[in-house]
């Protein structure tokens, strides 16, 4: 049987009520989602929604037939318990089609809900010009003239349509009354025609005035009129409109005798100062001035509201799920936007197309939107700069975000911002498809078709910068005189000269050169001062590269020879490394990350001439304040680390003292793997930002040559498992001063063993590698530093003894944590929940952990699994479904309370306890699982009357089981 046949029979056999998607019959048949696709369409079968749509259709209308006047939710409900797994929104769209008439709900939902609710800030930075616009629009007889003021894309013509709806449902105007908007700037060059369109023209008023028309002005009447960009119209198109302002009477173009009479709500908007843009006359006609802030002047927390909500739109559009990494929304909220919200919008529509485009086709269930769907589109310009931020903020409210097409979708009557120059058509996701369906009929490569579809979504954003110029700044080789020998500088522009002659790629990367010229002066040193020079990843690169190997060995000859010198075999390998680089072009690959941490601000001096001379934005500098607390520098490091990881780790280049440790405890909290020198000058760096460069590089291959660079003495590695921990004392001898450390240590720090060494004891290494194998040592406190590699060194100072030592106290810190610490928030209750089906609940639970940060977007699915083996329903009606503990960040459960029961299985429940385990959390499981096995407490929670009661009986049981 061929795969078209199996494909019919497995949608023959289907449940028409929950149809297969072309993503689940693809792994059914163990092939491609656009394979299925592409069956389907050869096989003139629709998709999962089409083949349900008759009988949904079918079930809604016999659901009306019976009682005309049901609500949308009641009628979602019965359409569940018939087995049809939908949302409230495709009922809504399905009796739009039907034609019957909207349920009475609606009305009862415009009535109560406020329709500035659609504006994110409404009570914080939007409070004050939300208040001016209700009372704009409840000053008798007929509202107060309005003008609103605010930089271009603050929302002024979403605020204007907030006013409108609002003083629909105040009935200041009758519902069918219109709203009608115009944007003066449109016609502002040609101000006859602009006039004409506002207030209409008697017949012959001029050539082409072929019959009597009325304008805008007329159209509104009885209803809101918006001209935005207001300052566009013209001294006499002021001086006609104050006049309707003043008398509520105007003139057509051409009329001279009688007046026409009309009734409007006047606002205006404008970006311009109104002082020199309009006529006195006007402004004074004017009393209500609402000035909207720009998107800088916004509180960070309503910013990524507005980052949210735009993705969610997103995500309605698409009607697909969306995961968005917190990394994503971290940039977004970090980066200043000029457009403010509009160009804001109109980022998160290219970064949604960008990972839409790499979605068709693929096998899977979820858009996923990483930090190099951000990279890719170019929209971290390259003055980004974290260190102006207070990130500790930025990670307090953000975190991986999954959305559901319509989950959180506002009352239908409000509606979002209006379509503008940075918004994306209606149908675009569906044109992109439709183009990809239409460019895989040419046998092309997947590379091929994402490079035409970039085109596409390039051409639909003609109108918003993404890049500028989009080939970073690199130094030419002539301006390295003063750094590299002269003669190097000849020879790598004869190389580049060769690669170019020999077509060996039309553009070779110009910033490779800087960098091998660099190496090639530091080469010429280390081989006349015999450094050895080793290469561990030599036979792949020949067996790899052999052709730039052998370009490689005939530059290594003609370099010999100018220098007088032998090269070695391994520093060949790192020329080809070099010449690799150069040539091929190839898109953006994960690379080590370094960050530059210094006191005062040497980091940013340092990074800012690196940047300069090597041609890389990649570097991070992070300035630390002399009386800033460095737990207040880990948070910020912390944060940043989030960022810029790319997922091969991170080298810190620190300058001193309490900076040492910051690698591990970058590593303790985001599990990224990362090494730390304590060394800041512009040589090291530069030397760690081009090895770093080369994507080949690894985080211990960089940190170890860095090393062996700079120390002599023999480097231990030390790898620190989950054991007691440990401080060690350190003095010249080991006596006298480190027996007075230890003594304070162990007062300061009573639960942390303290060892004494002495740093000339010739066993001193083996010494530290026993207390190891029981202990994990913290760090090593002193007068002198042995020099460990692997070993962070503090240096000890008569005022530890009172203050204790900051950084230390805060490694301490993170080891206490409350066991139950992630079960005592009520954003992880759920209570009285409105769910109507298992998955619905499910995906509400799941959605709260992953926002949350407890769990990553695999876990949503894993559950999934797991139920479909064998849906997890205990005795005394209540579900624990659950998830694979490799999706796990941190251990936590969701307890939800249903205000109607739910079949679940072999039976209907009235609780789920949805549980997140990390692998070794036996303890934890122990504490939390086991009081649910008591059927006491089941009934408790289930009788609780509030969230407050609930919570406080699942806490106390808890609590006295762990």
């Amino acid at each position: 049987m061929d795969l078209k046949e199996k494909l019919v029979n497995i949608i023959r056999s289907e449940n028409p009520k929950d149809p297969f998607t072309d993503v689940r019959l693809a792994k059914m048949l163990s092939t491609t989602r656009e394979t299925v696709t592409m069956l389907r369409k050869e096989l003139s079968m629709g998709n999962s929604r089409e083949r349900r749509k008759p009988y949904l259709k079918k079930a809604i209308e016999e659901l009306f037939r019976q009682s005309s006047k049901m609500t949308v939710a009641e009628a979602t409900k019965r359409l569940m318990e018939r087995g049809f797994d939908i949302s409230r929104h495709v009922v809504e769209e399905l009796l739009r089609e039907t034609g019957i008439p909207a349920p009475v709900e609606e009305a009862c939902v415009r009535d109560t809900v406020n329709p500035f609710q659609a504006l994110v800030g409404c009570h914080g930075s939007l409070e004050k010009p939300v208040n001016q616009a209700k009372s704009a629009i409840l000053y008798p007889p007929f509202g107060l003239p309005t003008l609103i003021i605010g930089e271009s894309g603050v929302g002024k013509t979403q605020f204007a349509e907030c006013m409108y709806n609002f003083a629909r449902q105040k009935q200041v105007i009758a519902d069918d009354r219109p709203f009608i908007v115009f944007n003066c700037a449109d016609y502002g060059d040609n101000p006859q025609l602009l006039l004409s369109l506002l207030y209409g023209y008697k017949k012959g008023a001029f050539t082409g005035a072929d019959s009597d028309t009325e304008g805008l002005v007329e159209q509104a009447h009885n209803g809101v009129l918006f001209l935005d960009e207001i300052h566009r119209l013209p001294p006499k198109g002021q001086e006609i409109l104050f006049s309707i302002l003043d008398r509520g009477q105007f003139r057509r173009l051409g009329e001279t005798k009688d007046e026409r009479r009309v009734n409007i709500i006047f606002i205006g908007a404008t970006t311009e100062n109104i002082e020199s843009s309009l006529l006195l006359s006007f402004r004074r006609r004017i009393p209500m001035i609402i000035s909207i802030p720009s998107l800088q002047q916004r509180s960070f927390l309503e910013k990524v509201e507005i980052i949210y909500d735009f993705f969610q739109q997103e995500c309605n559009r698409v009607n697909e799920k969306v995961f968005v990494e917190a990394k994503v929304i971290e940039i977004l909220s970090l980066k200043r936007f000029g457009g403010n919200i509009g160009q804001l919008k109109s980022t998160i529509q290219v970064i949604c197309a960008r990972a839409f485009m790499k979605y068709i086709g693929k096998n899977e269930e979820f858009i996923s939107i990483g930090y190099e769907d951000v990279l890719e589109t170019n929209t971290m310009q390259q003055d980004f700069a974290l260190e102006d931020v207070n990130v500790v903020k930025v990670r307090k409210y953000i975190q991986d975000m999954m959305f559901i097409p319509f989950l959180n979708n506002k009352a239908s009557f409000i509606k979002h911002m209006q379509e503008g120059s940075y918004s994306l058509p209606e149908d675009f996701y569906r044109q992109m498809e439709q183009k990809y369906k239409e460019l895989t009929k040419f046998n092309m490569d997947s590379r091929e078709v994402e490079e035409i579809l970039w085109s596409f979504i390039i051409n639909k954003f003609n109108n918003l910068e993404l890049s500028g110029n989009t080939k970073s700044k690199y130094v030419s080789l002539n301006e390295l005189v003063n750094i590299v020998d002269k003669d190097i500088i000849e020879l790598v522009k004869e190389l580049r000269l060769q690669l170019i002659q020999e077509r060996l790629y039309h553009d070779v990367n110009e910033s490779i050169f800087t960098h091998l010229a660099i190496h090639l002066e530091e080469t010429v040193k280390r081989i006349r001062l015999k450094q050895q020079i080793i290469n561990i990843n030599l036979p792949k690169i020949k067996q790899d590269f052999s052709r730039e190997y052998q370009l490689a060995v005939q530059f290594a000859g003609q370099l010999a020879t100018r220098k007088q010198l032998d090269l070695v075999e391994d520093e060949i390998g790192f020329i080809a490394m070099y010449i690799k680089a150069a040539i091929e072009k190839k898109p953006f690959e994960n690379r080590v990350s370094v960050v530059v941490v210094s006191h005062g601000r040497i980091a940013t001096e340092i990074v800012t001439v690196v940047k300069e001379l090597l041609g890389v934005q990649f570097p991070v500098a992070i300035d630390m304040p002399l009386n800033e607390a460095p737990s207040i520098i880990y948070e910020k490091i912390i944060g940043i680390s989030q960022i810029i990881d790319e997922g091969k780790g991170i080298l810190f280049l620190v300058d001193m003292g309490s900076l040492t440790n910051v690698g591990k405890i970058v590593t303790d909290k985001l599990a990224i793997p990362t090494r730390t020198l304590d060394r800041v000058d512009l040589v090291t760096v530069i030397e760690a930002v081009r090895k770093a460069s080369i994507p080949e590089n690894e985080l211990d291959e960089i940190y170890s040559s860095l090393l062996k660079s700079r120390y002599n003495y023999p480097v231990l590695t030390i790898n620190e498992p989950a054991r007691p921990l440990a401080l060690v004392a350190v003095c010249l001898t080991g006596e006298g001063t480190a027996c007075h450390i230890r003594r304070l240590l162990e007062e300061k720090y009573p639960g942390v063993t303290v060892f004494q060494v002495g740093a000339m004891d010739e066993q001193l290494k083996n010494k530290l590698v026993e207390i190891q194998q029981n202990y994990q040592i913290l760090a090593l406190i002193g007068t002198i530093n042995p020099e460990i590699e692997g070993l962070h060194f503090i240096v000890y100072e008569p005022g530890m003894a009172k203050a204790g030592i900051r950084e230390l106290d805060y490694v301490l810190a993170a080891q206490q944590v409350d066991e139950l610490a992630g079960f005592s928030k009520d954003d992880l209750i759920v209570f009285e929940s409105d769910a109507r089906s298992q998955k619905e609940l499910i995906e509400v639970m799941c959605l709260l952990m992953i926002n949350k940060g407890y769990v990553r977007k695999e876990f949503l699915e894993s559950v999934f699994r797991r139920e479909a083996i064998a849906p997890t329903f205990m005795k005394g009606g209540i579900a624990f479904p659950h998830g694979d503990s490799l999706a796990v960040h941190k251990s936590a459960i969701v307890v939800a309370r249903l205000k109607q029961p739910i079949i679940w299985g072999s039976g209907p429940v009235e609780m789920a306890c949805l549980p997140a385990f990390k692998v070794n959390d036996k303890k934890m499981v122990k504490g939390i699982l086991r009081p649910f096995l008591k059927m006491q407490l089941i009934d408790s929670l289930k009788q609780s009357k509030n969230m407050l009661e609930l919570k406080e009986t699942l806490y106390r049981e808890m609590r006295s089981s762990s």
